[in-house]
């Protein structure tokens, strides 16, 4: 299916505000573009499954790791009106906070998006994977 113009930028207006608040390490606001219910697939760790989950998950990462990260994206799908896919790649500077020696690392990214009843496209499962070595953390 293809995707209309304005349904395209309003779901790329939730896939640039998740890589600022990313940036930011801004967990409420990361979790304000999540559906009620999501669903992350991290690589190499088991499914983080529902909110307080999705959370716990951020805290830990910000403990360990900062973001400087830019993001294009490849491909987005309405798949339905309340459903859509967004296939990006990202890419800039990883830094554990351990070392604060950050290094150049590259992501694949996609995200399944649900449109919410105010109209907003949340974030409704996400998955990643890195496309270059990271540091140890």
């Amino acid at each position: 299916m293809t995707v209309n113009t304005r349904e395209r930028a309003a779901i790329e207006v939730t896939v640039f505000a998740y890589f600022q608040a990313l940036n930011d390490a801004n967990i409420d606001a990361i979790l304000d573009l999540y559906s009620k219910d999501p669903v992350m697939l991290p690589f190499f760790q088991p499914a983080v499954v529902g909110a307080d989950a999705v959370r716990a998950n951020y805290e830990s990462t910000f403990q360990l790791i900062r973001f400087d990260m830019q993001t294009t994206i490849q491909e987005v799908v309405e798949m339905s009106p309340e459903w859509a896919y967004v296939r990006t790649d990202t890419s800039g500077i990883f830094t554990p906070t351990r070392t604060g020696e950050g290094a150049p690392s590259a992501f694949h990214e996609l995200f399944l998006l649900r449109k919410a009843s105010d109209e907003r496209w949340q974030i409704a499962r996400y998955s990643f994977s890195p496309a270059s070595a990271l540091p140890l953390i």
